[in-house]
């Protein structure tokens, strides 16, 4: 399992906190795939866009999307996210098949 994210973010960090709990009781093994430490791609936001509507994973709550001017904020798209993965809400998970909002 992978989790995407940031790892100064306290959903991720909890993500991971549970993550690893259930690995010690059989669960799988988990990654942190931190967007500012390994960065992020058109491929791999395409492929989270294929399991999770564009609506779902914009974080309009981020300070990075109340910084965005309003030509940017009319049709967000695969380039601005990955310009600016504070944009992705966090964390995501792909669990080997399909990739989802939350732990």
């Amino acid at each position: 399992m992978i989790i995407y994210g940031i790892k100064n973010c306290d959903k991720v960090r909890a993500a991971m906190k549970s993550a690893k709990a259930d690995c010690k009781n059989g669960g799988p093994d988990t990654k942190l795939h931190d967007f500012r430490v390994h960065g992020i791609d058109e491929n791999l936001v395409n492929a989270m866009l294929a399991d999770i509507e564009l609506s779902q994973l914009l974080n309009k709550r981020s300070t990075t999307w109340k910084q965005l001017d309003e030509f940017q904020k009319i049709e967000p798209n695969v380039g601005l996210l990955v310009a600016n993965p504070t944009l992705i809400k966090r964390p995501v998970v792909f669990d080997g098949k399909n990739y989802r909002i939350g732990y």
